[in-house]
């Protein structure tokens, strides 16, 4: 018995039951998000609302329109956050890797910011291309300052240049809103919130993040190779580049999306992929889809709470994870032994 728990110290959940726990939260979390609000409404009503709608009843029109969209887009948005925040520690190797922490969620903010000020009728196909382009340019120059030195993209270089070129960002785009009087509508936006989203946003957004959620739970093998090294994984016959390139353009087809839906949100990608190493190993075909579920369940119960904080009024809900985030931040910055990633 003590062999065998010297071999194995930490017993890890299995992976199916695990899963299937997850999505039944997630459904309950849905449920219950739909059940929460200023004007009530009841288990019954939520169904009533899904199988026999009312038009003229307000509360159906509040669940369907309202409620609703903002929970399947909490569950989206979360997923992609974890399982981006996920790829980019695995193809980095970088523990502290989140598009909120390298400047990839300011980048796509800003140039959103910017679209919105020139274009007043913008459509959100539009916004979603400004949001990819601007995440693109977030990590150019984020990856540009933290290897300016040399090929070493040391954890805590990458996170200094992140929070420089987030900081510009966030300066640039404050600055541009105060001057055209828009900082009162773009501020609560840009603290990352779910409130006035709509199904239309969800129909445009969901056939990219989808594709980019599959296309990252794929890489799963390839990052459990990769991690051994990247002359290990070069020996096995891993293109280094050629995977380091792909879940890079994954990432921000998944940040940018979730910027133009909610604004900027920072630690879920932090976070949920250190949870879901501690739960199932350090296998990544394990974590990507254990992070992509518990991140959808974080965000759905943290939009819950943010809607509850100080109700009638809403709490950005990216304030709201950041309270939880920065703990975390600090606690892995601060770490003493350094875990080795495998």
């Amino acid at each position: 018995m003590q062999t065998e728990q010297l071999k194995h110290p930490h017993r890890k959940i299995p992976l199916l039951p695990l899963l299937l726990g997850l999505s039944i939260a997630i459904l309950a979390s849905v449920v219950l998000s739909a059940c929460i609000g200023v004007a009530g409404s009841s288990l019954s009503a939520v169904w009533e609302s899904l199988t026999n709608f009312d038009p003229n009843s307000t509360v159906h029109q509040v669940i369907r329109e309202l409620r609703l969209p903002r929970a399947v887009g909490a569950v989206l948005i979360g997923a992609a956050l974890a399982l981006s925040g996920a790829i980019m520690q695995g193809i980095g190797n970088n523990p502290l890797a989140d598009t909120g922490l390298l400047g990839i969620n300011a980048g796509a903010g800003f140039l959103v910011s910017i679209s919105m000020v020139v274009f007043s009728a913008i459509s959100f196909h539009w916004v979603m291309a400004c949001a990819f382009l601007g995440a693109c340019l977030g990590a150019v120059l984020t990856y540009g300052f933290g290897t300016a030195k040399g090929r070493n993209t040391a954890p805590l270089r990458l996170l200094l240049a992140g929070s420089a070129v987030s900081a510009l960002f966030n300066a640039i785009s404050q600055g541009i809103s105060l001057c055209f009087g828009l900082a009162k509508d773009l501020s609560f936006w840009q603290s990352g919130s779910l409130s006035g989203l709509t199904w239309n946003q969800i129909y445009i957004a969901i056939p990219w993040m989808l594709l980019a959620m599959v296309a990252g739970l794929l890489l799963g093998p390839v990052l459990s190779i990769l991690a051994l090294g990247q002359e290990s994984a070069t020996g096995l016959g891993v293109s280094v580049k050629y995977v380091q390139i792909l879940g890079m353009i994954i990432s921000l087809i998944l940040a940018g999306s979730c910027v133009a839906i909610a604004g900027g949100i920072s630690f879920v990608g932090l976070m949920v992929p250190h949870i879901a190493r501690f739960l199932v190993g350090t296998d990544y075909r394990k974590i990507l889809p254990v992070s992509l579920l518990s991140g959808s369940l974080l965000m759905v119960l943290a939009d819950v709470s943010a809607r509850m904080l100080n109700a009638p009024y809403d709490t950005p809900v990216g304030a709201l994870v950041s309270v939880l985030g920065v703990p975390f931040f600090l606690a892995l910055t601060y770490q003493k032994r350094k875990r080795r990633w495998k």
